[in-house]
């Protein structure tokens, strides 16, 4: 097998050949990284490995000796695919907060314009209180649920799922006591 260093040494003088070798070289190796990374996913996998490929072969011409061609292939590797994650996480986070809002205008109008707060607070007082502390964040400071992960310091996904189970135990807690007062 020929060595990295060499193909690398060819790559830059534009020996296509040398490219293709060590493309074949890697190709499963990255494929299956990223197919694992994102849950068996093919088409998406096939996806980055390719624009993992093109990044490396963007970046070759700076590319300095230093160690193991393979730890710069995966370096790249990982931090594409952790740069595309964090990306499809915020897509996947507005559109969640989105369609969570949605669903929950009754209850927030509730929290906001319940006319006994007692009520509301009995039923806050309830929840665990990392999720009292993110639904009091989210309702009744407005943030949003990226500011409330950072205020906490906890990930959007963490704090989102606060979010989603408190509300889910408050309109719990709220039917209960209304089914109680009826």
């Amino acid at each position: 097998m020929i060595d990295d260093y060499l193909l690398i040494i060819r790559i830059k003088r534009g020996d296509t050949d040398a490219w293709e070798i060590l493309v074949d070289k890697y190709y499963d190796k990255i494929y299956a990284y990223c197919f694992r990374r994102f849950f068996g996913n093919k088409e998406l996998a096939e996806d980055l490995t390719q624009d993992i490929f093109l990044k490396v072969i963007q970046s070759l011409p700076t590319y300095r000796f230093r160690g193991k061609f393979y730890n710069y292939l995966y370096t790249i590797a990982v931090n594409h695919c952790n740069s595309y994650a964090k990306k499809k996480q915020l897509e996947q986070t507005e559109i969640i907060e989105n369609t969570l809002i949605d669903k929950t205008e009754t209850i927030e109008k509730l929290l906001i314009n319940q006319v006994d707060s007692q009520l509301i607070q009995t039923a806050l007082d309830k929840l665990p209180i990392l999720q009292k502390e993110a639904i009091i964040l989210r309702f009744y400071q407005d943030l949003k649920v990226k500011e409330i992960a950072k205020i906490t310091g906890v990930g959007v996904a963490t704090a989102q799922s606060r979010i989603h189970q408190g509300l889910k135990k408050l309109a719990s807690y709220l039917n209960e006591e209304e089914f109680r007062n009826d």
